[in-house]
């Protein structure tokens, strides 16, 4: 920003200027020619530079209008000065340092289209508190300008009632910027402001007509206009590298009245050194004003507070007692993952008391298969504030038994009242249950609890993805697997002697038995009326084999039903191969049943001639 403002020509020219034109003043130079000359050239600046901001596109339409305003005031300006500038140099003097009445006027006219301005400007905090303030701190700055001016009663009353006007609109200025929060202008445009206000009302009623000190008031009074000129245009350079001061965040509180009384009581022991007087007077006067504006604020805030204090308690105990009637859990875990936080409702779900898990880590409660599912989880809130991640995972009851809960976590961590990750979680264990039950139905047959073709299939598909296992009989160094069709034989017959009932009864005590064949990792499924297969991933025929040598001495023994003790036969059709070509696969073993099938045939006919 400096390094910007370096490269400002017109900031660069005034400010050589004014070096000069003090300088000169100092010197006896120009005199009041020159004061009077330079004042309305600052005038002119002031309202050039107040409508390139207001011409700005990126300023809202109320600060467009603030400074299109100010400009306007700025004509005022101009025509004051413009007439005392005629008075000095058609008579040149000591008397032509003292403003005319016309000249008096209209800069009056212009502090005042000004104070409009400002008083007109829509400010969103203006509250009973805000006016109060404003009210004591300018009552504050006019009584103490007023008894600084006071001593230099000998000056003129217009220059006087001038500066005094000067400095309330510079008073009202900064508590509008500090307390408003909407203030049209920026810091860096308010300060030269503010400070041209305090000097011009300084040294306003200083400048008499017997010429002492003249060059020296001359040369203070030219700093104010000077300084003008500058403000709108580093308002301008605020605006276009978007550092406007209305975007800064507001303190809840403001100490501008508290510092005005202070000043006020600081500047009574000055004023009673000198006995009573009107300068007495008036800063009792204004102390006892300010006072009452103070502690009428003061006591507006108790009762603001006492309000914010009573709505506060009120939201709390809703709060409490949302919380505490809720179904869902609420807890919090900090970095650590212990449990600094939950809700009653740990109790209705878990069984547990808040009590009894404070303090305990988190994964303690989860279920060891569901640890992996826990951190992969927590990795993601990690990964950065306010993640958030969603999640399904089985916690331990106090019975001893496990519920599934639905957790929705967000990471927290970095807000100080907070500090941890707040979950949510709700009972999911009855869906949980329902949705495992209808995906056991579509992938089972529902009479025998086995898998149905569909799975079978699914199974068979995933066989054909190499695996370390995969390596009996993988000399090719492609992946195998073993099938086997099971056929029973005769079938029919139990149907139609026994009835359906027997029939369903010999397919589930088949199913038994051919499940209790296979090893693990391997599947058994019925995939149609009387047929079973069995997929045997990564195994050779001869670990087939013996599986079907298993289940048939299994089935050797006869089947209890209704009374009867059903002997049931079958026959399985064994093969190994490429999973990857699994019709093919499908197709020998089918070819291998039926194969099977009739040489029992044949032997059974062979047997009975």
């Amino acid at each position: 920003m400096i390094g910007h403002l370096r490269r400002d020509r017109a900031l660069l020219a005034i400010a050589a200027a004014a070096v000069v034109v003090v300088g000169c003043l100092l010197t006896g130079a120009g005199g009041v020619r020159l004061f009077w000359t330079v004042l309305p050239v600052s005038d002119l600046l002031i309202w050039v530079f107040a409508r390139r901001v207001a011409a700005l596109p990126q300023l809202s339409g109320d600060a467009r209008r603030f400074w299109r305003q100010a400009a306007n005031a700025a004509v005022f300006f101009v025509a004051g000065d413009l007439s005392q500038t005629v008075v000095a140099w058609t008579h040149p003097g000591p008397a032509a340092a003292v403003p005319n009445s016309f000249q008096a006027v209209a800069i009056l006219a212009g502090a005042g289209w000004l104070i409009w301005v400002m008083l007109s400007h829509p400010a969103p905090l203006t509250t009973p508190r805000f006016w109060l303030d404003a009210g004591s701190v300018m009552i504050g700055a006019v009584v103490l300008i007023w008894l600084l001016l006071l001593p230099q009663a000998g000056g003129s009353p217009v220059a006087l009632l001038l500066g005094t006007v000067i400095t309330a609109f510079a008073g009202f200025a900064a508590v509008k910027l500090v307390l408003s929060g909407n203030a049209p202008l920026s810091v860096l445009a308010a300060a030269p402001m503010v400070a041209a206000a305090v000097i011009q009302g300084f040294v306003g009623s200083l400048v008499t007509a017997d010429g002492r000190h003249l060059r020296l008031l001359l040369a203070a009074q030219v700093l104010p206009a000077l300084l003008l000129a500058v403000a709108p245009r580093l308002q301008e350079h605020s605006v276009r590298l978007d550092q406007r001061s209305t975007q800064r965040t507001r303190r809840p509180y403001s100490l501008l009245p508290y510092t005005t009384l202070a000043g006020l009581f600081a500047a009574l022991p000055v004023v009673l050194r000198d006995g009573l007087g009107p300068d007495v007077w008036l800063l009792l006067g204004g102390l006892a004003a300010t006072t009452v504006l103070v502690v009428t604020r003061q006591l507006l805030a108790f009762r603001e507070n006492a309000a914010l204090l009573a709505e506060l308690g009120a939201q709390q105990e809703r709060f409490r007692s949302l919380l505490a009637h809720s179904t869902d859990i609420t807890s919090v875990v900090d970095a650590t993952g212990a449990l600094t936080y939950v809700t009653p409702a740990t109790e209705r779900l878990l069984g547990k008391s808040p009590a009894a898990v404070l303090g305990t880590t988190v994964m303690s409660h989860v279920h060891p298969d569901d640890l992996p599912a826990f951190a992969a989880a927590m990795d993601t809130l990690r990964a950065a504030p306010n993640a958030s991640v969603s999640y399904q995972v089985r916690y331990a009851h106090a019975d001893g038994s496990w519920r599934w809960l639905d957790v929705v976590s967000r990471n927290l961590l970095h807000l100080p009242s907070v500090g941890g990750y707040v979950s949510n979680a709700r009972d999911a264990t009855q869906a949980r249950l329902l949705q495992d039950e209808l995906r056991h139905q579509a992938t089972h047959d529902g009479l025998t609890g086995l898998a149905n073709r569909a799975l079978f299939d699914a199974r068979l598909a995933a066989a054909a993805a190499p695996s370390p296992d995969n390596t009996a009989g993988n000399t090719a160094g492609h992946t195998v697997a073993a099938v086997l069709l099971v056929d029973l034989d005769d079938f029919k017959m139990i149907n139609d002697t026994h009835g359906h009932h027997a029939g369903d009864a010999v397919l589930v005590a088949v199913a038994e038995r051919l499940a209790a064949s296979v090893p693990a990792g391997g599947t058994a499924a019925r995939i149609g009326g009387d047929e079973f297969a069995v997929l045997l991933p990564g195994s050779g025929a001869r670990a087939a084999e013996a599986v079907a040598r298993r289940f048939l001495d299994l089935l050797d023994v006869p089947v209890p039903v209704q009374g009867h003790r059903l002997l049931v036969r079958a026959s399985v059709g064994v093969v190994d191969g490429d999973p990857r070509a699994a019709e093919a696969l499908l197709r020998r073993a089918d070819a291998r049943m039926y194969a099977v099938k009739r040489e029992t045939r044949l032997a059974q006919m062979s047997s009975s001639s």
